[in-house]
């Protein structure tokens, strides 16, 4: 139903105001990327090579909030839009920039791909399956292929053999403050840092509480490791009950911003987390990384060509079929063991 009443407004749109299309010298690029942290950062190289390729171009982004705070200080784009703002003069703005071209990478909202449609661009271009049954709107609509999602955006922008390495843009100044943070914590740089981030979004992703906490007295037990464990506010109370567990471990859950955590993430000597949103920002940031994976496929979702800084440890499911969000008890983590992530750790320390 909802749908039906987006086509007909669209329909009745097109009619009252035919598309004209006239491109410019140079080009009018509009990324649209309306998700979370990975899917924000997995578009980050088709980001650097359009600029590359269209080194005078408009490059223009429709994200989420989450996404316009990753990609404040991307040299690579010239605007950001933030979806979560009013529509009509959203779409009245994107229309002002006259692009050409709109790439569609991901959206979880059923009016982002209606609002691309009105900005009026020549081509929009997306993947078939993931439009919340809005494919028609596509013009250069290419099938759903099971590759990595970095792969899927390079391949959707044109620039399929482009490198694939997501970048996070810090300031000096975000550095300086996560350093003075860390300095004033008490924690020197002999010291080994390593950080935990025990939660995600959805709870079958989460490898057991119970098991950070065996691995976090690993650490500081056998390799005298001081462990930090992130978190936003909604995983402060999770956060705090693994660190009080682990003797001398310090929670930045819901403390801080996410620009700012990613800074404390680029601080740790090594840092292990399950498959969400930090585990790409550590992946962009090249820190070590030992990321958890059953439910969800790391070839898919996982570290994607990142050079020997980041591991993924990973067993099959045991549900078929799996539950994903239907599931509150993920069982399937239990094959991993906090021996075995231990041993990993202390093997890429070394």
């Amino acid at each position: 139903m909802k749908n039906f009443f987006i086509k007909s407004a669209l329909r009745l749109h097109d009619c009252l105001y035919p598309r004209k299309h006239q491109r410019g010298e140079k080009a009018h690029i509009l990324v649209v990327s309306t998700t979370g942290v990975g899917d924000t950062l997995w578009g980050t190289p088709a980001i650097r090579a359009l600029r590359q390729k269209h080194p005078d171009g408009h490059i223009a982004i429709l994200t989420s909030s989450v996404g316009a705070a990753l990609l404040k200080e991307n040299p690579h784009l010239d605007a950001i839009y933030d979806f979560s703002h009013k529509k009509a003069p959203l779409i009245a703005e994107l229309r002002k920039k006259k692009f050409d071209t709109a790439y569609i990478f991901h959206t979880s909202q059923r009016l982002a791909l209606p609002i691309a449609y009105l900005a009026r661009p020549q081509t929009l271009a997306g993947t078939l399956g993931i439009n919340k049954e809005l494919d028609s709107y596509l013009s250069r609509p290419l099938s759903k292929a099971p590759i990595h999602e970095i792969k899927r955006r390079l391949l959707i922008a044109g620039v399929e053999d482009a490198p694939p390495t997501m970048e996070l843009f810090l300031s000096d100044r975000e550095r300086e403050e996560a350093k003075t943070f860390v300095k004033e914590q008490g924690l020197s740089s002999e010291k080994l840092l390593i950080g935990f981030h025990p939660g995600a979004n959805n709870p079958f992703k989460q490898w057991n509480p119970e098991h950070f906490i065996s691995l976090g007295k690993m650490l500081v037990k056998e390799c005298a490791a001081k462990i930090v464990i992130t978190g936003d506010q909604r995983e402060a109370h999770l956060a705090k009950s693994i660190a009080k567990a682990i003797p001398g471990a310090l929670s930045l859950a819901g403390k801080f911003s996410l620009r700012a955590t990613a800074a404390f993430i680029e601080q740790f000597h090594h840092f292990i987390t399950n498959d969400t949103g930090p585990m790409h920002m550590a992946f962009a940031l090249e820190t070590p990384t030992t990321a958890l994976f059953c439910p969800t496929d790391p070839k898919i979702c996982g570290p994607f060509e990142t050079k020997g800084y980041a591991k993924a440890i990973h067993y099959q499911r045991t549900c078929t079929p799996c539950l994903t969000k239907g599931c509150y008890s993920p069982f399937c983590m239990e094959q991993i063991s906090p021996k075995e992530v231990f041993d990993s750790v202390k093997q890429q320390l070394t």
